[in-house]
């Protein structure tokens, strides 16, 4: 079922959330209520969202710039509810009599998916700002689109040409094609993709079988690629497998940054330093890379292992001022400055960890060892049970009381 949202004027997604489009072929006369009645266009969105699936019908009027926006009565479709939600859609803007294109948004190159998104109404926040846009009028499409459409036209003829030869070539090529995911396995793997994530952290072995199945449908979903290889290291301590994964999901997408800095990590636990800082400098080169503070951090600890001490220093300390909440990075400089017999600058950055992450029981004993360095006793008592306190470990949790019972009474 679809009712009028008449709080929305269009349906301004993400490109990564958008699994299908359709555009109708004609432009009926109709009588929407609440809209002047008139030549009308409809449109068929189908969005991913955190919680599920959706499909949304919207029909704009290019007379007047008047648009209704329909809700779908389900806004969490599972994947395979989708396709049943997208056939109901369909037949709903069919029965008001509309003809309806698909134009395979997915499976169109980028710069035709954003000057979709510039330019049809669906997309905008009011579509009457599209009739103040330079070169844009009610009703027209843009060349670009146009070219675009027009070669989906072609492309659409070609396969039905291609159909009436196809039992007569099907035998010599079999062999030598690979499947290449229908735009349903594409959703399917996606919605398997999304539910691996969310549990990961708690049920890793289930998180790996959904990713198994993503991948299955997708093989080359980059991103499965990269989440199955930061579970394979991180849960399962499986390096040269995940190693695997995160090559081929820089071979797939030679600009996935985070996935450079995952497998600069698994080097870096193998003591491959040069191989794990070239991938982290790669990572700082990318301007569109949304977390550069874990590369910085992670250089720096690259640099650290290395030997080149003020290099590292360097470094994490810039991590900490792209992300002043940075626990890791303060951690991993009270590390070195207590290695390097920095005690005062040890302690300062242990308890700036501390300070960041009070619930964390690690921040404390650190912080508690460096102040009985120092000679503060007093300090290291009231950090070591704070460490007690935290813990959730038994092996940490004795060794807090093992070092508080160490340091004597309480001053």
């Amino acid at each position: 079922m679809f009712s009028i949202d008449e709080r929305l004027k269009g349906l301004p997604a993400l490109k990564e959330q958008v699994m299908s489009l359709y555009e109708s072929l004609n432009v009926p006369h109709l009588a929407v209520p609440g809209r002047t009645a008139g030549p009308a266009k409809a449109y068929i969105l189908g969005l991913r969202g955190p919680s599920g699936f959706a499909v949304f019908v919207y029909l704009f009027m290019p007379g007047t710039n008047e648009c209704a926006v329909y809700m779908p009565s389900n806004r969490a479709a599972s994947a395979e509810q989708f396709e049943g939600e997208e056939t109901e859609a369909l037949g709903f803007v069919e029965s008001m009599g509309f003809i309806m294109d698909n134009l395979n948004f997915r499976q169109r190159p980028a710069d035709e998916q954003d000057q979709l998104m510039k330019t049809l109404p669906v997309f905008q926040r009011d579509p009457a700002a599209l009739a103040n846009k330079k070169g844009s009028q009610s009703g027209v499409k843009p060349a670009a689109v146009e070219k675009a459409q027009a070669a989906h036209a072609a492309s659409v003829a070609a396969s039905a040409i291609g159909k009436l030869f196809g039992s007569f070539v099907l035998l010599l090529v079999v062999g030598a094609c690979a499947h290449v995911p229908t735009e349903k396995e594409q959703v399917e793997a996606q919605a398997h993709y999304d539910l691996a994530v969310n549990m990961a952290q708690k049920e890793p072995q289930a998180g790996v079988v959904e990713l198994d199945r993503a991948l299955a449908l997708d093989p080359d979903f980059p991103e499965a690629h990269n989440a199955k290889g930061v579970l394979l290291h991180m849960a399962f301590g499986r390096p040269e497998e995940a190693i695997g994964h995160y090559k081929k999901a820089i071979e797939l997408k030679p600009t996935f940054s985070e996935c450079k800095v995952n497998l600069g990590n698994v080097y870096l636990d193998q003591k491959r330093y040069d191989d794990a800082i070239v991938l982290y400098r790669e990572a700082l080169n990318d301007m569109l890379y949304a977390t550069p503070f874990l590369a910085q951090g992670n250089l720096g600890w690259a640099l650290f292992k290395k030997g080149d001490t003020e290099a590292a220093l360097q470094s994490i300390k810039s991590s900490v001022t792209l992300n002043p909440k940075f626990c890791l990075g303060y951690r991993n400089l009270g590390t070195i400055y207590d290695e390097t017999g920095a005690t005062d600058e040890a302690c300062r950055a242990f308890g700036k960890f501390k300070e960041l992450c009070p619930d964390v029981a690690d921040a404390y004993l650190r912080e508690g060892v460096c102040l009985a360095k120092k000679g503060d006793l007093a300090g290291a008592h009231q950090s070591l049970q704070g460490c007690l306190e935290k813990s959730r470990v038994d092996s940490e949790r004795d060794s807090c009381k093992r070092l508080k019972d160490g340091l004597g009474p309480t001053p």
